[in-house]
C-alpha cells in the first residue's frame, strides 16, 4: 500500500509542477467554444537556454525567439502551451 501512495503522491506533485489544473481548464473553457467536430491540437513549448522548444508529433522543434514560436503556432494551426518562462 505504500507503493500506492508514493505513486498518488509523486502523480500530484507532478501535476503541480506541470501546472495541470490551469491546462484542464483552459481544455475545458476551450471544448465550449469551439463547434462540434472541431479539435484544437495543444504543444508544450519550454524554454531552454537558446531558446524554446516543443515536441511536435514525435520530433523536436527548436525556436529562437518567442515571436518564431507564435508564428509557427498559427501556421500549425495547434495551441501553445508555456512551462518554465
Amino acid at each position: 500500500m505504500k507503493l500506492v501512495h508514493d505513486v498518488d503522491v509523486a502523480c500530484r506533485r507532478l501535476g503541480k509542477f506541470l501546472h495541470l489544473d490551469t491546462f484542464r481548464h483552459a481544455f475545458v473553457a476551450e471544448e465550449g467554444t469551439a463547434g462540434p467536430g472541431t479539435e484544437t491540437e495543444w504543444v508544450i513549448v519550454y524554454r531552454t537556454a537558446q531558446g524554446f522548444c516543443c515536441i511536435y508529433r514525435g520530433a523536436a522543434v527548436e525556436f529562437q525567439d518567442m515571436l518564431d514560436v507564435q508564428i509557427w503556432s498559427d501556421e500549425m494551426e495547434v495551441r501553445t502551451y508555456f512551462i518554465g518562462l
